[in-house]
């Protein structure tokens, strides 16, 4: 399937102007590895927990504690598109009124957090578009799945006052679905300086977010480039 997380690489354009037709080479990559796993009958990659993606996975129950009751933590859940195959995503959160979709980022170094603070505070869907093209198709391509008008990035880095709560929280963690206890041991056991953390009451909060209403004409966009790549990884796959 096709998946919100790299989905960002089917918008990609070859030389010259973007249009519809005009993939670039990330596109064709994409689709010939969904050709090689349909073939498989298995995913390409196997599991590879680095101490940065179990970091930003874990965390995202202490962000999701963070925000307002309004909020709910969906991302065991996989959706699929309702009438396009071979789409799906795993969205972090929604509003309880389904008017929102929201995803996570937990940077595993300072200088990505800081990347991302300055791109969220210039309030612009062109702007994170243009500077983390991953991010924003991701959300257009889970407000799309979801239902939901709405999305929003959520970017979160601990205050070093709440490292003791996240190591309670490895050192009790059992395996959840996505990782398990030998995947967070390093979080229990690491000394503060080895985490990313923050010093309260310097020039950052732990929390950021910034939130848009997804335009129509983006969501077709994508929805245009995800058929193109559906029709030619059934071409290509047919028995």
């Amino acid at each position: 399937n096709f998946s919100s997380s790299e989905i960002h690489r089917l918008m990609s354009k070859g030389r010259g102007n973007w249009s519809l037709e005009n993939v670039g080479a990330p596109f064709t990559s994409y689709v010939q590895e969904k050709v090689y796993e349909t073939r498989l009958g298995r995913s390409l990659s196997q599991k590879q927990n680095s101490r940065s993606t179990s970091w930003g996975t874990f965390v995202e129950k202490r962000v999701f504690d963070l925000l307002s009751t309004n909020y709910e933590l969906i991302s065991q859940d996989r959706y699929p598109h309702p009438t396009i195959e071979h789409w799906n995503g795993m969205p972090d959160t929604v509003t309880r009124d389904k008017q929102l979709v929201g995803d996570i980022k937990s940077p595993w170094t300072l200088k990505s957090f800081c990347e991302l603070v300055e791109i969220l505070e210039q309030n612009s869907w062109e702007v994170l578009k243009s500077a983390k093209p991953e991010y924003y198709w991701q959300l257009v391509s889970n407000s799309i799945l979801t239902g939901c008008f709405n999305a929003e990035l959520i970017v979160y880095v601990p205050f070093k006052s709440e490292l003791e709560a996240i190591k309670d929280m490895a050192n009790k963690h059992s395996f959840d679905g996505k990782l398990d206890e030998n995947d967070v041991a390093f979080i229990n056991f690491a000394a503060d300086s080895e985490l990313p953390h923050l010093i309260e009451g310097e020039g950052y909060n732990n929390i950021y977010s910034f939130r848009w209403t997804v335009a129509d004409s983006e969501k077709e966009l994508l929805e245009s480039r995800v058929k193109m790549a559906v029709e030619i990884l059934t071409e290509k796959t047919k028995k």
